[in-house]
């Protein structure tokens, strides 16, 4: 596996959790995830990768998080369906702006990425490709658990 691919989305993750929410995740042994497994996300923001690498970043968490994170960027919100905007909107955000700085840390690559796009719902789908591993690395922070998993072509 390329580190050099998967360390700046990493580093990026952990910095802009750090910045936006002021809270210092820490991430725990990778593993090799399961595409077809079951899972307890709730929530997801995805990119695809394209360019010098191919493959896709899915930021998984709970709705309990994301509520958290809103709560942390002083968003008031008055409903459920506006909550559940919110936390998508918030996601969506915070997935393009890790991304960004991940690609813009890589000097020398050719990267491109999508616009993120937000799943939610109980075990919902991301596409993932059939031929390549994915990497999951879980991180822990004082306001709840998420996640970053990994896919590109070659792992």
């Amino acid at each position: 596996m390329d580190v050099s691919v998967i360390n700046p989305f990493l580093s990026a993750c952990e910095d802009a959790f750090a910045t936006m929410f002021n809270i210092i995740p820490q991430h725990k042994e990778p593993y090799l995830l399961n595409p077809t497994a079951t899972h307890m996300w709730e929530i997801s923001g995805l990119v695809l990768v394209s360019g010098d690498e191919i493959g896709i970043v899915v930021f998984r968490l709970h709705r309990r998080l994301a509520e958290k994170l809103l709560e942390l960027s002083d968003m008031s919100v008055d409903n459920p369906e506006e909550m559940e905007e919110m936390e998508k909107g918030l996601v969506s955000e915070f997935t393009n702006i890790i991304t960004g700085n991940a690609v813009s840390s890589m000097s020398g690559k050719n990267i491109n990425v999508s616009a993120p796009d937000v799943r939610a719902g109980k075990n919902h789908e991301i596409p993932w490709p059939r031929s390549a591993r994915i990497l999951g690395v879980p991180f822990y922070t004082k306001e709840g658990i998420f996640e970053v998993d990994i896919c590109f072509r070659g792992m």
